[in-house]
């Protein structure tokens, strides 16, 4: 049974502390495991009291560390407390930047938030289950969309009197990575989910949306990047963690990360039935890519690849239809190999090589159900 599957099966009224045990596992699986003892003796301490139990005296101990370790001069700050959990900050990126700001090289933010996975859980074990549905579809577009939405984003906003906005938590991660940081550590203290983010460069000042429509850049003909059109299929600022995914999580079969939590349930559906790449017709009919070749990929994935295979594979446009859907392979060997067979037959005979592929490559997904995952 998957993760997802189990997950569901266990939601249910007057188990909200068995869901969240489970929670703190499954959600911090495939995140690193930081080394306290050689961290700075300011962020040992601030774990330690983070971490007994719930009191008045906790409370006052970690505001007054928060309040001190803001007052310090910008990049003076080793170690920073968010003041606040994340949820209730309105211009989250812009808070962020700040804390960039505040800390020198190397130095330690440490935050905490609310996951849409533990909102969920906080639903579906407070009502029947048939009415939890229908409050949890709600909840959702009120507190996930209407935020993110123009039209709807300032009547959110007047109608809150406080912020209880919901991120999933690969956003929350994105977005440290989007304003400098990179995560070290993830982890529950009590129901709160905790996260120690390290300052490692400036925030980017890339245009970031939330639209179904994205781009993405990708490595084309002679190295040259371009933006790639697709259906999102992954949580907002995701993009950004493909790094951080590659160091803590194993290649799957087909070249994917394995157990890639940053697809969502929709995404996964549009992966399985090849809709999500449909936008790339763009690409093709703006000359950047064909209609068959091999993938394009980011700089991340072209960087596992082989020198050979990388200089071979930017002798041809990238395509729509890759040589992945005639071979199926499972490693990043056996796809490179696949790529390589294609690419080398393609730049003998361009025309008989991609009429040769395409009716493959449409056979096996039309009648062999061949998808990507």
């Amino acid at each position: 049974m998957g993760v997802r599957s189990f997950f569901n099966g266990m939601i249910a009224r007057d188990n909200y502390d068995e869901v969240m045990e489970y929670l703190a596992v499954t959600e911090t699986q495939h995140a690193p495991r930081f080394e306290f003892d050689q961290a700075p003796v300011q962020l040992r301490d601030l774990i330690a009291v983070a971490e007994t139990p719930r009191s008045e005296e906790r409370s006052k101990w970690l505001n007054d560390y928060a309040e001190k370790s803001w007052s310090v001069p910008d990049g003076k700050a080793e170690v920073l407390l968010a003041q606040d959990h994340l949820n209730a900050i309105r211009y989250l990126n812009r808070y962020l930047r700040k804390a960039n700001g505040k800390l020198k090289q190397e130095g330690y933010l440490v935050c905490s938030f609310d996951t849409a996975q533990k909102r969920r859980v906080q639903i579906f074990s407070k009502y029947p289950k048939f009415l939890a549905r229908i409050v949890y579809f709600f909840d959702f577009l009120w507190h996930r969309v209407s935020p993110k939405v123009g039209l709807t984003r300032r009547f959110y906003y007047f109608c809150t009197r406080k912020v209880r906005k919901v991120f999933p938590r690969p956003e929350v991660l994105g977005r440290l990575y989007y304003c400098g940081f990179e995560v070290v550590s993830e982890q529950y203290i009590h129901d709160r989910y905790c996260v120690i983010a390290q300052k490692k460069r400036q925030p980017s000042r890339e245009q970031h949306s939330y639209g179904f429509f994205i781009r993405l850049r990708r490595i084309g003909k002679d190295g040259k990047k371009f933006n790639v059109f697709k259906f999102r299929t992954m949580y907002a600022y995701s993009e950004y963690l493909q790094t951080y995914i590659y160091e803590n999580n194993d290649l799957d079969v087909g070249g994917k990360f394995s157990d890639d939590y940053r697809v969502t349930e929709w995404g996964r559906f549009l992966r399985r039935t090849w809709l999500d790449e449909l936008p790339m017709l763009i690409n093709v009919l703006k000359r950047q890519m064909k209609l068959v070749g091999v993938r394009p990929l980011s700089q991340q994935y072209y960087d596992l690849y082989t020198p050979e295979i990388q200089q071979l594979r930017i002798k041809a446009k990238p395509g729509l239809l890759p040589p992945f859907y005639v071979d199926m392979p499972e490693t990043l060997d056996e796809i490179q190999e696949s790529e390589k067979r294609y690419t080398e037959a393609y730049l003998k005979h361009p025309f008989r090589t991609d009429w040769k592929y395409f009716w493959k490559i449409v056979g096996n997904i039309l009648f062999k159900g061949k998808h990507s995952k």
